[in-house]
């Protein structure tokens, strides 16, 4: 899997941010208007955009695409099969029900999205090494770090020595005092936390083996990872939530605790069933 399976309109939302003017203003009329795009020829998309059909080729040949017409038949296939990007925002205005309907089908799109685009030899080698860690630290702020601080709850009742840290100062220190045996993932949908990124280099110049889980595409956090776990999401107008963003997160971070679990499946179960006598009498 991983990026390259992707979707071409995913891919394009992604990559937009990084590219050139031109290129950019391409990328960013074909997501928004995907099901338009189909339907023009390479000289009308080029003249909306203000750019020149060499642009237009020029960043469908970035997608590892032949041309402009393959780019047009993607997105046709895409649209035609209900790829999970096509789902309705929550605007001012819609009821409760509908609310609901849209937020629930958004969080669907994204784990179904992110189990596509999942790179699963990085996860194995990540699972590998969380597996034989001496300690894990996971590092995030906002959202993102009450996903490392769900992550480390987990890997912790099976008996790994994991830690989350939410607080600038506590990562750089964590990172800091990390060795060769040690592993640290950093948890940032946008890939450019200041405080994560700069955690995790810290903890790669330490010696540990470092993990990103972030959105597709490069960032300042995958510059500083040796292995990468993409994660997808749409929620441009409730981005402040990070709704869809922490449910992918999760869920890639779930997918390690699982892999960790089978791995050493004995170990884990006797540490899960501790903790769960540990816990029990403070529960009515």
């Amino acid at each position: 899997m991983g990026v390259q399976g992707a979707s071409c309109w995913l891919r394009l939302r992604e990559l937009a941010p990084s590219l050139a003017d031109a290129e950019r203003r391409v990328a960013t009329f074909v997501v928004r208007h995907a099901r338009r795009v189909p339907e023009l020829s390479i000289t009308d998309l080029a003249e909306r955009c203000g750019a020149s059909e060499a642009t237009v080729v020029r960043l469908c040949k970035r997608l590892g695409l032949r041309g402009y017409q393959e780019l047009r038949i993607r997105l046709s296939a895409e649209l035609a099969t209900e790829q999970p990007q096509i789902v309705g925002e929550v605007r001012r205005g819609d009821g409760l029900e509908e609310a609901c309907r849209k937020l629930f089908a958004s969080m669907g799109a994204a784990l179904q999205e992110t189990l596509r685009v999942l790179d699963r030899a990085a996860l194995e080698r990540v699972v590998e090494q969380v597996a034989s860690a001496r300690r894990v630290d996971l590092y995030g702020v906002g959202a993102s770090g009450v996903v490392a601080l769900d992550a480390a709850l987990k890997l912790l009742r099976v008996g790994v020595q994991a830690q989350a840290f939410t607080d600038p100062h506590l990562q750089a220190t964590s990172a800091a005092l990390l060795g060769q045996r040690d592993v640290a993932i950093g948890v940032s949908h946008s890939g450019s936390t200041k405080d994560t990124v700069e955690a995790l280099r810290v903890a790669r110049a330490s010696g540990a083996f470092t993990v990103a889980v972030t959105q597709v595409g490069p960032s300042p956090i995958t510059r500083v990872a040796d292995a990468v776990l993409n994660t997808v999401a749409r929620e441009p107008l409730l981005r402040e939530a990070a709704l869809g963003s922490r449910v992918a997160a999760m869920a890639v971070l779930d997918s390690v605790f699982a892999g960790v679990l089978l791995r050493r499946y004995a170990p884990a179960r006797r540490a899960l069933e501790r903790t769960r006598e540990a816990l029990v009498g403070r529960k009515y």
